[in-house]
């Protein structure tokens, strides 16, 4: 019960914080997640299935505060991200710095190309530009945030049982 609290304080709170603040913030013309940051450290630390349930509602929460078009997209890959990534917490080592850098690295690349298909997919008429030089520093970014928020989160979580 008071794992849910948790997990739905910090989807509200990662969702607001993303909306409020983090979207104003731009690293070399890209924007850092701390929504899928969040959803990268909760699948390393709890697994799959919480993954995708935080990356899902994170995701929707998302999709309806950016007043988008097209509702559903964000939430569709941060479900895939949660799911993978948790995944791959059985193969690796969650506590390491590796393993969290690089889980968040692919799970930038992983949320861009899922969004990037969607909505290549629902635009038929024109299609969605590409960077791949933001793609990397947006990876990067959010591969640093990861490191930094599943330290975080291994605190908040430390007394909970698996």
């Amino acid at each position: 019960m008071i794992q849910a609290v948790k997990m739905i304080l910090l989807v509200l709170g990662s969702v607001i914080l993303q909306t409020s603040l983090v979207a104003n913030v731009s690293i070399f013309g890209s924007k850092p997640s701390l929504p899928l940051a969040l959803t990268v450290s909760i699948a390393l630390l709890k697994g799959p299935f919480q993954g995708e349930l935080f990356g899902f509602f994170s995701g929707l929460l998302c999709d309806l505060s950016s007043g988008g078009p097209f509702l559903g997209i964000q939430s569709l890959s941060q479900v895939l991200v949660g799911y993978i990534i948790g995944l791959l917490r059985r193969r690796f080592y969650s506590d390491s710095i590796i393993t969290q850098l690089m889980s968040g690295f692919t799970a930038t690349l992983i949320d861009k190309l899922v969004a990037f298909l969607a909505l290549s997919i629902l635009l038929s008429s024109s299609y969605p530009q590409f960077r791949l030089l933001g793609l990397l520093i947006n990876a990067v970014i959010n591969s640093i945030i990861t490191i930094i928020v599943f330290r975080l989160l291994t605190r908040i979580f430390k007394n909970d049982s698996q």
